[in-house]
C-alpha cells in the first residue's frame, strides 16, 4: 500500500508534463522550419605549395661570429694564406694530435706526432702545418715544440696564439 502511495504522485506529475502544454511551441518550430534549407558551403580548393630546394646550408649562419665584421677586421690584411695546398696534419684538430717525440741529429730537429688511431706518426720539421686553425711549427727543442696558430677572435680580425706542445716525461704510456 505505501508503493502505491508513492507511485501514484509520481505518475500524475509526469503526465502534467505531457505534450500538450508545449503544443503553441512546437507549432510555430514547425512553421519556422519550412522555409529553412541546411545548406554547407563547398570547400575551398586546397592547392598544393610549389616545391622549392632548400639552398640555405650553403650561407653563412647569421649567428656565426664569422658574421661579425669591424673596420678593424675589414682592413685586416694578416689573413693566412687560404689558397696554398693543405698538408696531411691539417686535417686533424690540434687537440687530437700527440708530441711523441723529438729527434735531433744532423739535418736539423724534427717532431714525431701521433695522429688518432690507428696512423702512424708523423714527422714535422720547423715551417710545416698541422691543426685545423693554421698552426705552423715554429719552433722545435729537446723538450717540445711550438705551433702558432691563426684564428679570427670575436671582432673578426686574425690574431696568433702560441700552443707549446711538450715531449711526455712518462715516454707517452698512459
Amino acid at each position: 500500500m505505501r508503493h502505491l502511495a508513492l507511485v501514484f504522485p509520481v505518475l500524475l506529475v509526469l503526465t502534467a508534463c505531457g505534450p500538450a502544454e508545449h503544443a503553441d511551441l512546437k507549432g510555430w518550430m514547425t512553421e519556422q522550419a519550412k522555409g529553412m534549407k541546411g545548406k554547407v558551403p563547398e570547400l575551398p580548393r586546397i592547392e598544393p605549395f610549389p616545391a622549392v630546394s632548400y639552398e640555405a646550408e650553403t650561407y653563412l649562419s647569421p649567428f656565426s661570429a664569422l658574421k661579425i665584421v669591424t673596420k678593424d677586421a675589414a682592413a685586416d690584411k694578416s689573413s693566412p694564406d687560404q689558397q696554398r695546398p693543405r698538408q696531411p696534419l691539417e686535417n686533424y684538430p690540434l687537440e687530437d694530435l700527440r708530441l711523441t717525440g723529438v729527434i735531433v741529429d744532423g739535418a736539423g730537429p724534427h717532431a714525431l706526432i701521433q695522429t688518432p688511431p690507428p696512423n702512424k706518426p708523423k714527422h714535422v720539421r720547423v715551417g710545416e702545418f698541422m691543426g685545423q686553425n693554421f698552426g705552423k711549427v715554429t719552433a722545435i727543442t729537446r723538450d717540445g715544440i711550438t705551433v702558432v696558430e691563426t684564428v679570427k677572435d670575436t671582432s673578426g680580425a686574425w690574431v696568433e696564439r702560441e700552443v707549446p706542445m711538450f715531449v711526455p716525461r712518462d715516454g707517452g704510456k698512459k
